[in-house]
């Protein structure tokens, strides 16, 4: 088992060096002896480890008789036993230090557990654009980013039938927020392009179209979404450049890191108390079924499924 083990201490160490091209070249490694890789492999158990003679090869050497020793000064010993030099034994140890030092850094990130997603929030949703009843017994709060393919998918296949059983309805408030994704380049530019139509009371139709034409976000593009919803275009690029709105969007990012969210589309169904919602979260473009049965749990009894 220590040989093993030492074998491939030693295979990782080969490796490593002829990565970094240390101090190891020209040193005729399969000279060394048991003891030595021994000694070595050492390095990589515990920092606070100390060794006794019983535990010990019997060629190896104590600096005391029967006083227990640290791996790093074993290691020292070892490795001038076996006729290397001291400051080649030091840059050996530097090394074999560092890779296991990486090694417990490694180890220890794996064992750091997946966060685990929300399943429940209670988000702010201040005066985003909403569409619905003030008063409807259930709020929905998306937080969006149209520059998503999933996020385009549940406006596609299932936001035009929410809207027309529950927002229509009066059973629904639908709250819009944003979540622009930092690898999603044209995503903050088109939340802007939203919020500056919205200036003109144009969001909701400007959403519709940034969704219907979600691969191509580009500044010229949405100025000519803004042309053909009948903006007052010059107005319009004003608002985009001038980037009146990035206060507001970075404060729906913070709500949404808040509860929890890193991706889209991410939802909230709950009641809102106080411009406060509280509720059952879903992530992802999930199918109608999912939420219908979120929405008609809490909507009155008379109302549900109807």
């Amino acid at each position: 088992m220590l040989a093993r083990r030492n074998k491939q201490i030693l295979q990782l160490y080969a490796r490593f060096e002829n990565d970094r091209g240390g101090v190891l070249r020209g040193i005729n490694t399969p000279s060394w002896t048991l003891p030595t890789l021994f000694a070595l492999g050492l390095l990589f158990s515990p920092p606070l480890l100390s060794v006794t003679p019983e535990n010990l090869p019997a060629s190896s050497v104590v600096v005391a008789s029967g006083s227990p020793v640290t791996t790093e000064e074993l290691a020292v010993q070892q490795v001038a036993s076996e006729g290397l030099t001291r400051e080649q034994g030091d840059a050996i140890l530097r090394e074999l230090r560092s890779i296991r030092e990486l090694l417990q850094k490694q180890q220890q990130q794996a064992a750091t557990p997946a966060k685990r997603k929300p399943t429940s929030a209670r988000v702010s949703v201040g005066d985003n654009p909403a569409l619905g009843q003030a008063d409807a017994p259930v709020t929905m709060v998306e937080f969006t980013d149209y520059q998503c393919p999933y996020c385009k998918r549940f406006h596609d296949s299932t936001f035009r039938k929410l809207k027309e059983k529950y927002i229509d309805t009066g059973k629904l408030r639908y709250v819009s927020m944003d979540l622009p994704l930092s690898f999603h380049q044209q995503a903050r530019p088109a939340a802007h392009a939203a919020r500056c139509a919205g200036d003109q009371d144009k969001f909701w139709q400007m959403r519709e179209t940034l969704f219907t034409n979600s691969r191509a976000l580009q500044q010229d593009a949405l100025v000519s979404y803004a042309d053909e919803l009948a903006l007052d275009t010059e107005a319009f690029k004003v608002c985009l450049d001038d980037k009146r709105h990035e206060r507001r969007i970075n404060q729906n990012i913070q709500v949404a890191r808040g509860a929890g969210f890193t991706g889209t589309p991410s939802f909230v169904i709950g009641k809102n108390v106080n411009g406060l919602v509280s509720g059952t979260v879903l992530i992802g473009a999930k199918s109608l079924a999912e939420f219908e049965s979120q929405i008609d749990r809490l909507l009155p009894k008379e109302q549900s499924g109807s």
